[in-house]
């Protein structure tokens, strides 16, 4: 019995020692095989850490590849220095809520650049874009002596090949000498005196274009109309729609406000309405700020309605605001008065006053849309009168600026290569539309748009009219 156990007990245990043996061959397998993985991955890494060095030098020349260049059609493009584009409007005092938001326009168009390249045959040859603004206010007014300071200050800056602005057309009769002398290129968003670049045929310019130009040839332009459209367009304004037949005007006796004057008195008489005063109320907006006596003047002549010629900084809204109690009639003035300062100066008499603007009206524009999204998004407001023109003025140069790379051999451009591609602008579809420039410089986008102050808290007036010129 005891013989029989044993022998059970034996081959128990034999079963286990050869369950035990197969394991351990299997883990001993195991343990091999993964020794071999870890050998395998150690050789590996020791390769890659070998390689290491080279694979850096190829991941920063692709590093630098890639800060330098930007890929097009496949095309490597190469940033080969700065190109700055000067702007210089009023920003400061009462001619900042006119100037503040063109500046604002285009300074938009050259941050959403960024860059120019060269237009075709040198789409490698790339600039950075940087805009250089400037005020050419003092004491809260546009004055010419610091407009012509500051482009004095774009001409010494090499990097400078363009230049937007100026707002007011006494700056411009400053600087355009001296720009037209270092041929720089000079789009204006908002000077509307004709005289700035034509001679009418009844020889009231004097001839004042030819003597803004001494080194000959054109480096002058603009995107809106003249005073000879807007002038008229507000008279007959006043005359047909408004229905008045008597005006009185006041006039600053600047280059834009007497122009203007000029151009609506003739008109507004040309279409059966009668000018009060042959002398268009001319004063001196540096010493004059009691307008009592010409308003009272005006009403003893039976005047129905009041024409400004000036600005906001030149008693625009102080002459409106004068007018409470005294003459109660309806206050047109042209864009001189386009910004929300002149609601604020002319305070409770801001209501029935209308201005016009050289342009249309953005809001309503579809090719204007995505500006105006963008310009509200960077700058949390809406769009001033003349923001849109200052945009294209701005997009206009970049355009040119591609080209003229192209002329100069992907290299950075002369300044009279500019001003010659601004020249050739022709058809170009921008925010306001389609714009090209005659030889003298002016567009051919000749559109007027009506606005009418409500309150002095109104920010921006309402839309009540636009007339195209064709």
């Amino acid at each position: 019995m005891l013989v029989q156990k044993a022998a059970r007990l034996l081959i128990g245990i034999r079963r286990v020692a050869l369950l035990v043996a197969a394991v351990e061959t299997r883990l001993y397998k195991e343990l091999r095989l993964r020794v071999a993985r870890a050998r395998e991955a150690i050789t590996i890494s020791r390769r890659t850490y070998m390689r290491l060095p080279k694979l850096l030098a190829g991941l920063a020349v692709a590093s630098v590849a890639l800060a330098a260049c930007g890929t097009s059609g496949g095309t490597s493009q190469t940033i080969k220095g700065t190109i700055k584009i000067g702007i210089d409007l009023p920003v400061s005092g009462s001619d900042a809520s006119d100037g503040q938001p063109t500046q604002n326009g285009a300074k938009l168009a050259i941050k959403l650049a960024g860059k120019v390249c060269g237009a075709s045959s040198h789409s490698d040859a790339c600039f950075t874009l940087a805009s250089f603004p400037l005020d050419d206010a003092v004491n809260g007014a546009h004055d010419p002596g610091q407009g012509a300071k500051n482009v004095q200050q774009f001409v010494a800056d090499s990097a400078v090949l363009g230049m937007v602005g100026p707002f007011n057309s006494s700056v411009a009769r400053a600087e355009m000498p001296i720009g037209n002398t270092a041929g720089l290129a000079m789009i204006s968003p908002a000077n509307t005196n004709e005289c700035l670049t034509q001679e009418p045929p009844d020889g009231h310019c004097a001839g004042q274009a030819a003597k803004l130009r001494p080194k000959g040839g054109n480096n002058y332009f603009r995107v809106c109309t003249t005073d000879l459209i807007q002038g008229p367009a507000a008279a007959d304004y006043a005359y047909n729609k408004l229905g008045k037949k008597k005006v009185y005007v006041f006039n600053d006796q600047q280059t834009y406000g007497l122009g203007i004057a000029k151009n609506f008195a003739a008109q507004f008489a040309k279409d059966g309405g009668t000018v009060l005063n042959s002398d268009l109320g001319g004063f001196d907006p540096g010493s004059t700020n009691d307008f009592k006596n010409q308003i009272n003047r005006a009403k003893s002549l039976g005047a129905d309605v009041v024409f400004f010629g000036g600005t906001t900084a030149t008693k625009g809204g102080q002459i409106r605001k004068q007018m409470l109690g005294l003459l109660d009639v309806p206050y047109v003035a042209g864009d001189g008065i386009s910004g929300n300062q002149f609601a604020k100066d002319a305070g409770d008499n801001a209501a029935n006053s209308y201005f016009t603007v050289a342009g249309p009206y953005p809001q309503a524009l579809p090719t204007a849309q995505k500006f105006n999204a963008d310009y509200k998004k960077e700058y949390s407001q809406d769009v001033g009168a003349y923001s849109a023109q200052a945009y294209d003025a701005a997009s206009i140069i970049i355009a040119a600026l591609g080209r003229a790379i192209d002329d100069a051999g992907g290299n950075m451009p002369t300044r009279d290569q500019v001003t010659a591609q601004v020249a050739k602008t022709q058809n170009y579809k921008g925010v306001i539309g389609t714009t090209s420039f005659d030889a003298n410089g002016d567009t051919s986008l000749k559109i007027i748009t009506i606005y009418k102050w409500a309150s002095a808290t109104d920010t921006g007036g309402t839309f009540v009219d636009q007339v195209t010129v064709s």
